[in-house]
């Protein structure tokens, strides 16, 4: 596609044929997304393939190798060598003559020098620029006008008039501006292809990590190299130093170290051993590691992400909708405008060249491909950028609104803190020892699940089992041995519903877990959730962006109030329900903010969905990523403000080439119409302007985070 009015053009005509639901084409990419309905008579593959050739394009499935865009770039640099070779030898003859090199009185040398210049300039006209030609008839046949029937009008006309010139025996032509027509225009399609290639190598990185075939080890260790899209769930599959892990999977043999910046933007390899987790993409970097499959192809992370940012880029953006509907207008408007001036022209000073002169100025600096470029090529490029450090945007609209966040509210355990409670301190009734309170304790909460018990267990090196009933209740577990002895663990609401006396007052801070031995105190353990190691850089760079910021937690007040404080945060709110949180949304959404929750767990699930941008953080659960609308895979909260700015970067960007596009033609034209500038010189404008936004938008790959 050569501007926003092909991929108007194509998308308008797959979405009316029958059984298609929705047709995006993003021309930053050339792609086309096609949604079919199921029932009736439905569009397949082949019919889409068939309709985009109809309108002179070749269509490829995405998922094949991309020989048709390495072709397309083969054919434009074909067609540039020769536009540039007899481009440059038509131009000799007025050369010849500027040069003295003929006498100026001879007519008919001049003559002949017009003819040869006239032949040489056909094959740059009719071969090099022949993909304009087919355009603009194309479409002026489906009543869609874009930049190849600006350029090819141009062109044709100027290479039209200097042939009638030349059959009635003038040499007063224009021949070399038609072939610099073409030639800058393809000069400028070529870098804007280069340019466009590059910024999609990010997204294309994605599908190339996972290796291609992997040593799958059988029931005798015998290794064979199959595919891998054909290994099973299950399967035992070796991955040697240097090479990439293939599959998602579960090491049950070797320790080494991976490398997974190129999937999550995290610098550091990670240290992995027996048990962990691996994800395809990743680079084994040390020893030789055995793995468990546990995600085939289809169900790895890495197919996750990439079916994510391919979401992305298929969505338009809410402030593209109108750079489109001013690109899509834009030729129509133009091809009136030079109308107007060469016939006005005509009239007032009676020249034929002049008005000629004009009309293709303007026909050829108006650039509909700039504004078409504006917001998708800065989509494309934040993509890449977002993916490479971990962040996935789940639409451009998400991306747009990530842009407005004025307020962040922020569960507490698992996003401001690791989520993995650890025994911190334990504080002992006189005539007791640590020792003896966290072996009651560990010994009650043997077999609980619970975040505290499970941190009470891990801080005890042996608990005694038997075969004593545990009664759990709201805010702790009481355990009844078989010889009568009650163990009490929890709150002090439970241990006065329990009768406990001799229960110490406790300036402890955080989540405290009371222990009573046969309805006596004999102590506390409190247990803390270690903070994020960036969390208070996190909470730091939010404030600096001048956005309001609050925690939100169903932990208790004590536990909140201890990390609001460690980290500077001033608004708590404790002791929140999953409706509590997402009231709590809502409110601020009334209020006139622009909120953005960030959670982990299944709890904070509504309050993501209510948020105008949720994020959910590494490890969240399935049903907090189903429910936000950006997903920090590495680093968590971390990368929160790395997302924000980048947001507003992007949107700061799609602003400055909207502007930038419209203000080039609202300058340019008027320049055209008064006279001063040539066409040759119009298409070179032209050529720039494109490539003026794309250069624009690459600022965002090389943009570093202020944190």
């Amino acid at each position: 596609m050569s501007c926003a009015g092909c991929a108007a053009r194509l998308e308008k005509v797959v979405a009316q044929a029958p059984g298609v639901s929705e047709a995006h084409v993003n021309f930053a990419t050339g792609t086309l997304v096609v949604r079919r309905v199921t029932s009736g008579r439905a569009t397949d593959v082949t019919d889409v393939t068939a309709l985009a050739r109809r309108l002179g394009y070749e269509a490829t499935s995405a998922t094949e190798p991309a020989d048709g865009r390495s072709r397309d770039l083969v054919d434009l640099q074909v067609r540039l060598a020769i536009a540039v070779f007899f481009g440059m030898t038509a131009m000799m003859p007025s050369l010849a003559v500027y040069w003295g090199a003929v006498d100026p009185l001879d007519a008919r040398a001049h003559h002949g020098l017009a003819v040869a210049s006239g032949v040489l300039t056909i094959p740059v006209v009719f071969i090099a620029g022949w993909p304009f030609i087919v355009g603009a008839w194309r479409s002026i046949l489906h009543a869609a006008p874009g930049m190849d029937l600006l350029v090819a009008s141009g062109a044709l006309a100027t290479f039209a008039y200097s042939t009638v010139v030349v059959a009635q025996g003038s040499s007063s032509v224009y021949f070399e501006t038609s072939a610099g027509i073409v030639t800058l225009l393809l000069v400028g399609r070529l870098l804007e292809q280069l340019a466009r290639r590059r910024s999609l190598s990010a997204i294309r990185l994605l599908h190339a990590l996972s290796p291609s075939a992997a040593h799958v080890l059988g029931a005798d260790d015998v290794e064979r190299d199959v595919a891998t899209e054909t290994v099973a769930r299950g399967a035992r599959v070796l991955v040697r130093p240097g090479e990439r892990v293939p599959l998602d999977g579960r090491i049950v043999s070797g320790q080494s170290h991976v490398d997974r910046s190129l999937l999550t933007g995290e610098s550091m390899p990670v240290a992995v051993r027996t048990l962990d987790l691996v994800e395809a993409g990743t680079l084994n970097q040390r020893g030789a590691l055995v793995i468990e499959v546990t995600e085939p192809v289809g169900g790895r992370a890495l197919d996750r992400i990439a079916r994510t940012v391919d979401r992305l880029l298929e969505r338009r953006a809410p402030m593209q909708t109108l750079a489109d509907r001013i690109a899509g207008r834009l030729a129509i408007v133009v091809l009136g405008i030079a109308t107007v001036v060469a016939c006005a022209l005509l009239v007032w000073t009676g020249s034929l060249s002049t008005a000629l002169m004009r009309a293709v100025a303007v026909l050829v600096i108006a650039c509909p491909c700039a504004l078409g470029l504006a917001t998708p090529m800065a989509i494309l490029v934040s993509a890449g950028a977002a993916a490479r450090r971990g962040i996935l945007f789940r639409d451009a609209a998400m991306l747009e609104r990530a842009a407005d966040v004025t307020c962040v509210l922020l569960d507490k355990t698992g996003t401001l803190t690791e989520g993995r409670p650890e025994v911190v301190d334990v504080l002992a009734a006189p005539g007791r020892t640590r020792e003896e309170v966290l072996g009651y304790a560990a010994l009650a909460e043997q077999g609980s699940e619970h975040p505290i018990a499970r941190a009470i267990l891990a801080a005890t090196r042996s608990v005694r089992r038997s075969g004593a009933a545990i009664a759990s209740s709201r805010g702790g577990v009481v355990w009844s041995a078989d010889d009568g002895c009650v163990i009490c663990v929890g709150t002090l609401s439970l241990l006065e519903s329990e009768g406990v006396i001799g229960v110490a007052e406790t300036n402890l801070c955080g989540t405290v877990a009371h222990v009573a031995v046969d309805g006596a105190w004999v102590g506390a353990v409190l247990v803390a959730d270690r903070l994020r190691a960036g969390a208070a850089v996190a909470i730091a760079g939010i404030e600096r962006l001048g956005m309001r910021v609050a925690l939100v937690t169903g932990d208790s007040e004590h536990a909140a109030t201890d990390v609001a404080a460690a980290l500077g945060i001033a608004e708590v709110h404790a002791g929140c329900s999953p409706d509590d949180k997402a009231s709590l949304v809502l409110d601020a959404t009334r209020d006139g903010s622009v909120v953005a929750f960030v959670g982990d767990g299944l709890n904070d699930g509504p309050a993501l969905a209510a948020a105008s941008v949720g994020f959910a953080v590494e490890n969240a659960t399935d049903v907090a990523e189903a429910a936000a609308g950006v997903t920090l895979r590495a680093g968590g909260i971390e990368r929160l403000v790395e997302a924000l700015e980048l947001a507003r970067a992007t949107r700061r960007v799609m602003r400055q080439n909207i502007v930038g596009a419209i203000g080039y033609n609202a300058i340019a034209i008027p320049i055209a119409i008064a006279g001063y500038v040539t066409p040759s010189f119009a298409a070179a404008a032209m050529a720039m302007s494109s490539l003026t936004v794309i250069a624009n938008s690459l600022r965002l790959e090389r943009r570093r985070a202020s944190s």
